[in-house]
C-alpha cells in the first residue's frame, strides 16, 4: 500500500466523518456583495481548518500506535538476540565437553 493511498484514505475519512453535526447544505443564490463573499470564504476556510485538524489528529494517533509497536518490536529483538547468544554459548560449551 503506497503512502499516497494511505493519505487519500485518511483525508477521505476525515472529510466524511465529523464530531460535530453536519450543517445542512443551503441552496442559496450566489453572493451579491463583498460582505457575502467574505462570509462565504470564511466559512469555507473554517471547514477546511476543521478537516485538517481531523487529519492531524488521525495522523498523530497513527504515529503513537506506530511508536508503541516499534518499542515492542525493539524489546522482542533484544530478547531474541539474548536468547540466541545464550543458545550459542550453550551449544559451544556442549560441543567442547564431548
Amino acid at each position: 500500500m503506497s503512502w499516497l493511498s494511505i493519505a487519500a484514505g485518511l483525508i477521505r475519512d476525515a472529510m466524511s466523518s465529523s464530531n460535530e453535526p453536519a450543517e445542512p447544505v443551503q441552496q442559496a443564490p450566489p453572493p451579491t456583495n463583498i460582505a457575502e463573499v467574505t462570509d462565504l470564504l470564511n466559512r469555507h476556510r473554517a471547514e477546511i481548518d476543521r478537516n485538517f485538524e481531523a487529519v492531524i489528529a488521525m495522523l498523530n494517533a497513527q504515529n503513537d500506535r506506530h511508536q508503541k509497536a516499534m518499542q515492542v518490536q525493539r524489546r522482542w529483538n533484544y530478547g531474541l538476540a539474548v536468547a540466541l547468544a545464550i543458545v550459542t554459548i550453550l551449544a559451544i560449551v556442549g560441543y567442547l565437553q564431548h
